[in-house]
């Protein structure tokens, strides 16, 4: 019997980063996609989802995906294709396998990245193929980004992998730093409006990225060097809503800029935490227009009932908020629980991928 587990990630600063290669900050927690199989009889891999209620069966010689179709049977599919990649000498025993996930899907949550991670993981625990987890994330991303055709960054992979709190620069290659537990704690409420990341991305990724290249071209500064004082030097150049775009996106960095300051004390202060949480929100709700009533009526809610800030997580436009609390969250729960009648998570920071035998 074989095992693995990857977690959720909530982003907590640099929403819409890192795929401008800026600077990001999540967290992984204890909402986890597992994953178990033993040795089947077969010359397939039967892959059965609790939660889908389905099942695929894979043949252990494929040599290219089924479909083009972005499904469960498709992710599984890319996630061996990308290992046959990385290790051309691999061979795939039969499996009988299933599925189980905490992590509702298109929540914000990074379902999609914690499915991948958990079970590339756990076909190299099988195959007994040493990979370290920074390694695992490129695969996961690059799987996702080139094999599957999703416009996304490098964050949900690298965080469902290493765990923790991170620092991640999106670069290539991307710079990490692993930051220490913080004394906070944090609520997650999934709006149960579902989003779908790929068209979220196919359009607002597009216009930003073009936005930012106008206006690297115009002020002939690099995005990781701009700040809002240089946007205001020469926002005349620019309308208005590549104005909008701009001050939102460059907002954003800014308060992850110190954000990353603020957590690397010794002891840092949550209420300043909490408002760069918020801050983040009012550029994705007015300036990115990503935000939609519910998401906001549900921070707004958190914060009156004594959370210290909050923010959508994921491309917005549906899937849930994550609000940043202290130690004694049990009030704000509550009240978030009894208003909404939502899923609603008092979440832990939890490690990384993981594998056993």
């Amino acid at each position: 019997m074989y095992f693995s587990s990857a977690p959720a990630r909530v982003c907590l600063y640099g929403e819409h980063q890192d795929y401008l290669e800026l600077r990001v900050i999540p967290a992984a927690i204890n909402l986890r996609v597992n994953v178990s199989s033993y040795e089947g009889k077969k010359s397939m891999i039967s892959v059965f989802s609790k939660d889908l209620n389905q099942t695929v069966k894979i043949p252990i010689k494929i040599q290219e995906m089924s479909s083009k179709n972005l499904d469960f049977k498709s992710y599984l599919e890319s996630g061996i294709l990308a290992l046959k990649k990385f290790s051309s000498k691999i061979e795939i025993p039969s499996l009988d396998v299933t599925i189980q996930s905490d992590i509702p899907i298109a929540s914000g949550l990074s379902s999609s990245a914690a499915l991948l991670v958990a079970w590339i993981k756990h076909l190299c625990g099988v195959t007994e193929i040493e990979i370290e987890k920074e390694e695992l994330a490129e695969l996961a991303y690059h799987d996702e980004h080139n094999l599957l055709g999703i416009p996304c960054g490098r964050m949900d992979q690298y965080s469902s992998s290493i765990g923790g709190i991170i620092i991640l620069t999106c670069t290539e290659p991307p710079e990490l730093r692993i930051l220490p537990k913080p004394d906070f704690r944090l609520i997650v409420v999934d709006s149960q409006t579902p989003k779908l990341t790929s068209q979220v991305h196919g359009l607002k990724v597009k216009e930003i990225k073009e936005v930012i290249k106008t206006f690297e071209t115009q002020v002939g500064i690099p995005l990781n060097n701009s700040s809002i004082s240089i946007l205001e030097k020469f926002s005349k150049r620019f309308n208005k809503k590549e104005k909008k775009i701009l001050t939102g996106v460059i907002s954003i960095k800014e308060d992850t800029e110190e954000a990353e300051k603020e957590m690397l004390k010794s002891d840092p202060d949550i209420n300043i935490l909490g408002d760069l949480l918020t801050s983040q929100q009012i550029s994705l709700r007015e300036n990115l227009e990503v935000s939609i009533p519910i998401l906001d009526k549900i921070i707004d809610s958190g914060i009156i009932n004594g959370a210290l800030g909050g923010k959508l997580t994921g491309a917005g436009l549906g899937g849930s908020v994550v609000l940043l609390t202290d130690k004694e969250n049990d009030s704000t729960f509550d009240s978030l629980k009894t208003n909404f009648k939502l899923p609603v998570w008092s979440v832990e920071i939890d490690e990384g991928v993981k594998f056993t035998s």
